[in-house]
């Protein structure tokens, strides 16, 4: 066969196809095209041939326009075997089969697609669509190139070629192809982003604040790409640029809540806590039930000892409908914080059954009920989480901690203590835990060695403090024991006890300096 003929009834095919019809006119057109197959009894068999293709073609077309690919195979299949050189066919039939699942099968067709027409791209680039599903990029990436080679300057096809290096995070091939593009279409905005974002995760960060703001002069309302500038100049120190950029996004879209948000943090981070604050407000009077920005205040609050501003922001939280179970756990906290135990048993329990699989706040749960005086709740309800999978080490801790302290399963204890310290080896609390368990046990040298390295981890806790006076005083150690007490009244005081016991013991110790000066 001659090239006018396949040329021919691809550019008859090419028209049809993206004229526009209705499918009911479609498919008269088709039976009109397969009825008049019909007159050309008598007539020449390769133009009978050419004519039967047609129609099958248009048929398969039809079915593809309506969703129908597996009857669209079946015409193509039928195309085939009048005109069994036609590469479009194939192509057709290769895309049909990707949309049926038959993977394999298509890219068969789609190589034959090539072997018929090795200058028509789209099967390379379908090709490289398969291949690059099948986490084979290198065949990809060839395909990619022999598409170029007949089209270098194809931005659909180099824009696939970036995205499968994107992939595979070679981003400075990524890049080079896309300053390709550039120089190609150099008015596209999307295009700057693009690579903008690209330099960004090259950690290029100058390269990509220059790409970033080719674009939003090509389009000075792109908030992405304001939004993106804003975190690189974060990023760089730049926080006057940065805040400019987010005040850019507010002037295009002023209820732009991820700008609020950017503000907000950075604010904090300058220090300029009362502008943190007003972004936070407005957040919330954009979405009064995103449980965010009522924690970010009451976070500011905390940190700046203001208990009932803290505590309004996320009461008022629940107040506008937000039932998030970390409101409830923060108020916990909270009332933990002022000492008001009994209230943040009470938090903590709604936050407990809002969200049971949070293993912290069940153990914030546990360590309040103890605090409050019930002691043998908090240790039944640790003694069933400590059974469940994967325990938190401080769930192991503070069960062990109690039953030291209720000078029971010491042995059991020392197991859990351990366990915990497993899971955090370098625990100053975990350690003081596993000494003072020793000291119980009556194996002081033991608790000795554990507590004063917990001393050392965190020297200023005022019950590692007293632990390792008490373990000094048990060892006979009493001017040592007594600085330690003292040196934990001072990092606490109030402890009505511990002033008794310093008094009683500085007694002894002047007692026992004078005898021995006698």
């Amino acid at each position: 066969m001659t090239l006018v003929r396949p040329i021919i009834f691809s550019f008859i095919c090419i028209t049809l196809i993206i004229s526009p019809f209705s499918n009911i006119g479609a498919r008269s057109l088709a039976e009109s095209i397969r009825q008049s197959t019909l007159d050309f009894q008598g007539t020449a068999p390769e133009l009978k041939a050419v004519s039967s293709a047609l129609s099958h073609y248009i048929m398969g077309t039809i079915y593809d326009n309506t969703d129908r690919p597996e009857e669209a195979l079946k015409e193509y299949n039928a195309a085939i075997k009048y005109q069994p050189e036609i590469a479009s066919i194939y192509l057709k039939k290769g895309a049909d089969l990707l949309l049926t699942g038959e993977v394999d099968q298509a890219i068969g067709e789609l190589e034959k697609a090539v072997e018929l027409d090795e200058t028509e791209i789209k099967p390379y680039l379908l090709l490289a669509l398969v291949y690059t599903s099948k986490g084979k990029f290198e065949a990809a990436q060839k395909q990619h190139e022999k598409a170029l080679a007949i089209e270098p300057e194809n931005i659909k096809t180099l824009t696939f070629l970036s995205d499968l290096f994107i992939i595979q995070q070679k981003l400075d091939e990524a890049a080079e192809i896309y300053e390709r593009i550039l120089k190609i279409k150099n008015n596209d905005p999307f295009i700057f982003f693009n690579l903008g974002i690209i330099y960004s995760k090259l950690n290029d960060y100058a390269k990509a604040v220059e790409r970033l703001n080719g674009a939003v002069e090509l389009e000075e309302d792109y908030i992405e790409a304001h939004m993106v500038l804003g975190f690189l100049y974060e990023i760089t120190g730049s926080n006057d640029k940065a805040i400019t950029e987010y005040k850019k996004v507010l002037e295009i879209d002023l209820l732009n809540r991820d700008a609020h948000s950017r503000l907000g943090q950075l604010y904090l981070k300058l220090g300029d806590t009362d502008e943190a604050v007003g972004q936070n407000l407005t957040l919330m009077r954009i979405d009064m039930t995103d449980a965010e920005p009522y924690l970010r205040n009451f976070s500011i609050y905390v940190q700046n000892k203001k208990y009932n501003k803290a505590e309004e922001s996320l009461k008022s939280a629940l107040g506008n409908g937000v039932n998030d179970p970390v409101i409830y756990a923060s108020l916990g906290y909270l009332s933990s914080l002022l000492e008001r135990h009994k209230e943040a048993v009470d938090y903590y329990t709604i936050a407990v059954e809002k969200k049971p699989e949070e293993k912290m706040y069940v153990f914030f749960l546990a360590v309040s009920l103890e605090k409050a005086g019930t002691r043998r709740k908090a240790i039944k309800i640790l003694e069933k989480a400590v059974k469940e999978k994967e325990p938190l080490p401080e769930m192991l801790n503070y069960l062990g901690y109690l039953y030291v302290e209720e000078n029971k399963k010491i042995d059991e204890a020392i197991v859990l203590i351990q366990k915990a310290l497993e899971k955090k080896p370098g625990s100053g609390a975990y350690l003081d835990s596993l000494g003072w368990a020793y000291f119980k046990k009556g194996q002081f040298d033991m608790a000795l060695a554990k507590i004063i390295k917990a001393s050392e981890l965190i020297p200023m806790d005022p019950t590692i403090r007293e632990h390792l006076g008490e373990v000094y005083y048990a060892k006979g150690e009493k001017q040592k024991a007594l600085k330690e007490f003292q040196l934990s009244y001072q990092i606490k005081p109030g402890n009505s006890a511990l002033k008794k016991k310093i008094i009683e013991l500085k007694n002894i110790v002047e007692n026992d300096t004078k005898k021995e000066k006698e």
